[in-house]
């Protein structure tokens, strides 16, 4: 898993919407990569869990664009987790994979 994708630190806020879990979650970006993010749970009731799929919605204030994409937690630890992005073509695979009944 340790790849080579350059990393860089961000104090972006974003909105998560897990799979299969009701309500919105606010996360604080830490770092971003291509291929992934380091965030945590500033407001909400649930802290994903390695395995839970999840929906991210970043305002990029300074570029005034908004970008949303969809991710697999892989690590995570008191309120911060580890995602890495997937293709949002994935998601549905990844959910029947795993039995889920949603």
């Amino acid at each position: 898993m340790g790849g080579t994708a350059k990393r860089f630190k961000t104090k972006e806020t974003a909105q998560i919407e897990v799979y299969g879990h009701i309500g919105i979650l606010v996360a604080s970006l830490k770092n971003l990569s291509q291929t992934g993010a380091f965030l945590e749970v500033s407001l909400g009731d649930y802290v994903p869990q390695k395995g839970d799929l999840l929906n991210m919605t970043v305002q990029l204030g300074s570029l005034q664009r908004t970008h949303n994409v969809t991710a697999e937690v892989i690590w995570s630890k008191g309120l911060g987790l580890g995602i890495c992005f997937i293709n949002k073509d994935e998601v549905l695979e990844r959910m029947m994979a795993k039995g889920s009944s949603f």
